[in-house]
């Protein structure tokens, strides 16, 4: 995931027998790049966080995902301070591999906005001197497991029933639908059923929608909620569920037909009545439009929970 690669450490670690003798000058830069790119992301300066990064910067999430990290940094700039996740970072640790490459090992928690729970995870940074200045080469992540909570497939029994999605733009005009969803329990109640149909605007009448069925149940492998899901496109994916107060997060991976992996968080908040609002949150450095989604699923008039 790539939350956890904006967050290279900060944290004072204490330095061993090697920072100490060999290179004490280069570890206080290195800290003080560091320090530096976190100011920068939590400002959103995309140019000070590309002025951090070697030209051929990639990262890798937790997933296995690549991205080059100078292409990530397009739209970082344009999310709202309220909108940026939370980054906590723990101890870290440096190792210098050459005079002039060294690897940074540490621990963070994300914490999304609006919800309590972190995301938690450990990174590898690759730094390299680049004339006067380290720069960062690479970054490689890894998540720390969900712990088990006590949720139930049950605790989502509140999603059943017919929607359909409005998002901020349309809800100002008419409340065109963007989307209808139906959610109803299998024959046995193992499984919540989500079928969900995009709705092609009036120019693209002939267009076939896209539909997207999605198994939600409980897997005993992870001891989590946990869902499946296929799409008429040819794309697939899987995700992890976990409650947080009134909103659900859901942290999905996705196959797209040709290949391409992608990785979101989203957040679901249910009103306790009729509307839930759904929240993709931006990554803060991969190159989309740096603001997240948010939209409103509202039932249909006289279609109660089943």
């Amino acid at each position: 995931m790539l939350w956890l690669a904006v967050m290279v450490a900060v944290g004072q670690a204490a330095e061993d027998a090697l920072e100490a003798t060999r290179a004490p000058a280069d570890v206080a830069a290195i800290r003080a790049a560091a320090a530096a790119y976190r100011v920068a992301v939590e400002k959103g300066d995309a140019a000070a966080i590309k002025r951090s990064w070697m030209p051929d910067g990639d990262i890798v999430d937790g997933w296995g995902n690549q991205l080059s990290a100078t292409d990530a940094v397009a739209g970082t700039g344009d999310s709202a301070p309220g909108e940026r996740p939370e980054f906590r970072v723990g101890e870290t640790r440096l190792r210098f591999i050459t005079r002039d490459v060294a690897l940074e090992d540490g621990a963070v928690d994300v914490v999304l906005p609006g919800t309590t729970i972190p995301l938690e995870g450990w990174f590898t940074a690759v730094w390299v001197r680049q004339g006067d200045a380290w720069k960062l080469a690479g970054v490689r992540e890894a998540e720390r497991p969900i712990a088990p909570q006590a949720d139930t497939l049950a605790d989502l029994d509140w999603m059943v029933g017919d929607w359909v999605l409005v998002t901020e733009a349309q809800a100002a005009d008419a409340r065109t639908a963007a989307m209808e969803m139906t959610v109803r329990w299998d024959a046995r109640r193992t499984f919540l059923v989500r079928e969900i149909r995009a709705l092609p605007e009036a120019a693209d009448a002939d267009v076939a929608p896209v539909e997207v069925q999605q198994r939600i149940g409980w897997n005993p492998l992870v001891n989590r909620i946990c869902s499946w899901s296929f799409s008429t496109d040819g794309s697939r994916g899987d995700a992890v569920w976990f409650r947080d107060g009134d909103s659900w997060v859901v942290r999905s991976t996705a196959v797209l037909p040709d290949g391409t992996q992608t990785s979101s968080v989203n957040i679901f908040s249910y009103d306790g009545k009729d509307r839930w609002v759904w929240r993709t949150m931006p990554k803060p450095i991969e190159a989309d439009e740096g603001r997240p989604v948010r939209a409103t699923w509202v039932r249909k008039p006289g279609r109660a929970a089943r």
